[in-house]
Protein backbone atom coordinates (compact mmCIF):
# COMPACT_ATOMS: atom_id res chain seq x y z
CA UNK A 1 0.00 0.00 0.00
CA UNK A 2 1.74 3.44 -1.24
CA UNK A 3 2.64 5.58 1.76
CA UNK A 4 -0.31 8.66 0.58
CA UNK A 5 -2.89 5.84 1.21
CA UNK A 6 -1.46 5.29 4.57
CA UNK A 7 -1.34 8.88 5.31
CA UNK A 8 -5.26 9.70 4.02
CA UNK A 9 -6.28 6.94 5.46
CA UNK A 10 -5.25 8.05 9.06
CA UNK A 11 -6.33 11.28 8.32
CA UNK A 12 -9.48 10.71 8.03
CA UNK A 13 -9.54 8.18 11.12
CA UNK A 14 -8.17 11.38 13.26
CA UNK A 15 -10.20 13.66 12.04
CA UNK A 16 -13.52 11.28 12.40
CA UNK A 17 -11.89 10.72 15.87
CA UNK A 18 -12.32 14.69 16.59
CA UNK A 19 -15.53 14.66 15.40
CA UNK A 20 -16.62 12.21 17.26
CA UNK A 21 -15.56 14.52 20.50
CA UNK A 22 -17.68 17.46 18.69
CA UNK A 23 -20.41 15.32 18.08
CA UNK A 24 -20.47 13.57 21.78
CA UNK A 25 -20.52 17.18 23.27
CA UNK A 26 -23.53 18.84 21.53
CA UNK A 27 -25.28 15.59 21.82
CA UNK A 28 -24.86 16.16 25.90
CA UNK A 29 -25.56 19.55 25.81
CA UNK A 30 -29.03 19.29 23.35
CA UNK A 31 -29.92 16.69 25.53
CA UNK A 32 -29.71 18.21 29.26
CA UNK A 33 -31.29 21.45 27.28
CA UNK A 34 -34.64 18.96 26.47
CA UNK A 35 -34.12 16.33 29.00
CA UNK A 36 -33.21 18.80 31.88
CA UNK A 37 -30.23 16.74 32.90
CA UNK A 38 -29.52 13.30 33.76
CA UNK A 39 -31.36 11.12 35.89
CA UNK A 40 -28.31 9.01 37.05
CA UNK A 41 -25.30 10.38 38.94
CA UNK A 42 -22.60 9.69 40.38
CA UNK A 43 -18.85 8.86 38.75
CA UNK A 44 -19.21 5.09 37.76
CA UNK A 45 -21.23 6.69 35.05
CA UNK A 46 -19.62 9.42 34.01
CA UNK A 47 -16.71 7.77 33.54
CA UNK A 48 -18.38 5.68 31.19
CA UNK A 49 -18.60 8.20 28.25
CA UNK A 50 -14.70 8.67 28.36
CA UNK A 51 -14.11 4.56 28.62
CA UNK A 52 -16.07 4.37 25.38
CA UNK A 53 -14.13 7.23 23.38
CA UNK A 54 -11.15 5.12 24.47
CA UNK A 55 -12.43 2.16 23.90
CA UNK A 56 -13.72 3.67 20.29
CA UNK A 57 -9.93 4.72 19.57
CA UNK A 58 -8.46 1.19 20.14
CA UNK A 59 -10.91 -0.73 18.36
CA UNK A 60 -10.67 1.92 15.36
CA UNK A 61 -7.50 1.73 15.67
CA UNK A 62 -7.62 -1.73 15.12
CA UNK A 63 -10.19 -1.19 12.31
CA UNK A 64 -7.47 0.93 10.34
CA UNK A 65 -5.30 -2.07 10.14
CA UNK A 66 -6.98 -5.42 9.54
CA UNK A 67 -6.95 -5.96 5.22
CA UNK A 68 -10.56 -7.40 5.16
CA UNK A 69 -14.05 -5.29 4.95
CA UNK A 70 -15.54 -8.31 6.74
CA UNK A 71 -13.52 -8.26 9.59
CA UNK A 72 -13.93 -4.47 9.87
CA UNK A 73 -17.42 -4.62 10.07
CA UNK A 74 -17.56 -7.72 12.68
CA UNK A 75 -15.27 -5.65 14.60
CA UNK A 76 -17.64 -2.70 14.66
CA UNK A 77 -20.64 -5.23 15.50
CA UNK A 78 -18.78 -6.11 18.40
CA UNK A 79 -17.64 -3.15 19.95
CA UNK A 80 -21.29 -1.91 19.54
CA UNK A 81 -22.58 -5.28 21.03
CA UNK A 82 -20.33 -4.77 24.08
CA UNK A 83 -21.03 -1.14 24.44
CA UNK A 84 -24.78 -2.49 24.31
CA UNK A 85 -24.27 -4.65 27.02
CA UNK A 86 -22.39 -2.66 29.11
CA UNK A 87 -24.99 0.19 29.18
CA UNK A 88 -28.01 -2.07 29.12
CA UNK A 89 -30.49 -2.77 31.14
CA UNK A 90 -30.13 -0.04 33.25
CA UNK A 91 -28.90 2.61 30.64
CA UNK A 92 -31.01 2.13 27.50
CA UNK A 93 -31.27 5.58 26.31
CA UNK A 94 -27.47 5.56 27.21
CA UNK A 95 -27.31 1.91 25.45
CA UNK A 96 -29.09 3.32 22.47
CA UNK A 97 -26.54 7.04 22.06
CA UNK A 98 -23.58 5.30 22.56
CA UNK A 99 -23.85 2.50 20.56
CA UNK A 100 -24.96 4.72 17.69
CA UNK A 101 -22.46 7.27 18.15
CA UNK A 102 -19.47 5.10 17.91
CA UNK A 103 -21.10 2.43 14.71
CA UNK A 104 -21.82 6.05 13.05
CA UNK A 105 -18.68 7.32 13.35
CA UNK A 106 -16.81 3.80 13.03
CA UNK A 107 -18.80 3.50 9.53
CA UNK A 108 -18.04 6.95 8.28
CA UNK A 109 -14.52 6.66 9.00
CA UNK A 110 -14.35 3.24 7.21
CA UNK A 111 -16.34 4.80 4.01
CA UNK A 112 -14.66 7.64 4.13
CA UNK A 113 -10.96 6.07 3.67
CA UNK A 114 -12.32 4.19 1.20
CA UNK A 115 -13.80 7.13 -1.03
CA UNK A 116 -10.63 8.81 -0.42
CA UNK A 117 -8.51 5.74 -0.71
CA UNK A 118 -10.43 5.55 -4.69
CA UNK A 119 -9.74 9.09 -5.43
CA UNK A 120 -5.95 8.51 -4.78
CA UNK A 121 -5.53 5.26 -6.78
CA UNK A 122 -7.65 7.06 -9.53
CA UNK A 123 -5.30 10.07 -9.98
CA UNK A 124 -2.48 8.02 -9.20
CA UNK A 125 -2.84 6.01 -12.27
CA UNK A 126 -4.20 9.17 -14.26
CA UNK A 127 -0.48 10.82 -13.61
CA UNK A 128 1.96 10.50 -16.05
Amino acid sequence: MPLRKVIAGLSVYLLVGALYVVVHDFAVVFYKAHMGGFTDRGVGIGVTAELTFYFFIVVNAAVFFIPGLSAKLVSIALMVSVILLYFLPDNPVRAMAYSALTSVMSLLALSVRWMVEQQISRRWQEAP
